[in-house]
C-alpha cells in the first residue's frame, strides 16, 4: 500500500454531520489514531496539502487547520522545504543522579548522535547564577547543543559550566566532544545530579527551531544541576523535549517483583 493509498483508506469512513464536530478535528481524530495504532509510521512522509484535501473531499485550510493541530501536540513535524512528517513514538528515558545522558537512553547507543550548535563564554545567566552559586557577571562557559535520535531533534539543552572551574573546557570539549571527558581532565572523576526539575511548557521560538517544532508545541523542560564528590555545583542544564518524544522514568532502588 503506497502512502496516498493508506490516506485514501483513512478517508472512506463518512464524516459525522458538521453540527457535531468539525471536519477538520474529525479529520486530525482519524490521523492521531492512525499514529497512535502504528497504522502511520513514524518517519514516513504525508503527502502535500493539495493531495491530501482531494483525498478528504475538503479545502486545503481545512487540511492545514488538521495537521496544524497535529503538529502542535507533537505527532508531526515539518522540515521546511521538504514536508511534513510522523514523528518516532516515545522512547523510555531513565533519570539517575550519576548516569550520563547517553547511558539514561534505553536504545541502541548507534541510534543517538550529539550536535554542538554553540559553544562560547560569557557572563552567568540569572538562573545559572542561582544554580552555581555564582554572583553577577561570573564568567561561565555556555554550551548549547541537541541530541538526535534516528536522524530526528529529540533533546535541545543549554548548559552553564563555572570558567574558573574549567580553563580547558573547550579544548578538551572539540578533542572530545564529551563533557565527561572535560570534567576528568579538571580532576572530576565522578559527578552527582542533585536536583532534576520538570516541568511542562510550551516551545519557544529557539526550542521550536532547534526541535523542529511547531511554535507552541508542547514540551518537557527539564532543569539539572551537577556537583562534584564536595557537593560543589559544576554545571547547570535547561533541556527541553518534545513532549510526545519521551518517557522519563525515575527508577528505585528496589526491584520490582514479577
Amino acid at each position: 500500500m503506497t502512502d496516498l493509498e493508506l490516506f485514501r483508506t483513512l478517508a472512506r469512513e463518512p464524516y459525522q454531520a458538521k453540527g457535531e464536530k468539525a471536519i477538520w478535528l474529525q479529520i486530525c481524530d482519524r490521523l492521531q489514531l492512525a499514529y497512535e495504532n502504528g497504522v502511520l509510521a513514524p518517519g514516513i512522509k504525508l503527502p502535500g496539502e493539495v493531495h491530501l484535501a482531494e483525498v478528504f473531499q475538503v479545502s486545503r485550510i481545512t487540511i492545514r487547520r488538521a495537521l496544524s493541530k497535529l503538529q502542535q501536540e507533537g505527532h508531526l513535524h515539518a522540515r521546511k522545504g521538504v514536508g511534513i512528517f510522523v514523528r518516532q513514538r516515545p522512547e523510555r528515558y531513565e533519570v539517575e543522579s550519576n548516569m550520563r545522558f547517553a547511558d539514561g537512553f534505553k536504545v541502541a547507543r548507534d541510534r543517538v548522535t550529539t550536535e554542538t550548535l554553540n559553544l562560547m563564554r560569557g557572563d552567568v545567566s540569572f538562573e545559572g547564577g542561582v544554580a552555581l552559586a555564582l554572583p553577577t557577571g561570573s564568567q561561565v562557559i555556555k554550551l548549547l547543543r541537541r541530541r538526535i535520535l534516528d536522524g530526528e531533534p529529540i533533546y535541545l539543552t543549554a548548559k552553564e559550566f563555572p570558567a574558573a572551574r574549567f580553563p580547558d573546557f573547550e579544548a578538551v570539549y572539540n578533542e572530545t566532544g564529551s563533557v565527561t571527558e572535560v570534567y576528568k581532565a579538571h580532576g572530576v572523576t565522578r559527578y552527582e545530579r542533585a536536583e532534576t526539575r520538570i516541568s511542562g511548557g510550551f516551545a519557544t521560538a529557539r526550542q521550536a527551531d532547534g526541535l523542529n517544532l511547531s511554535p507552541r508545541t508542547p514540551v518537557l523542560e527539564v532543569v539539572a544541576i551537577n556537583c562534584d564528590p564536595t557537593g560543589t555545583p559544576i554545571e547547570y542544564n535547561a533541556g527541553c523535549w518534545p513532549l510526545s518524544s519521551v518517557e522519563i522514568v525515575f527508577p528505585g532502588a528496589a526491584p520490582i517483583k514479577a
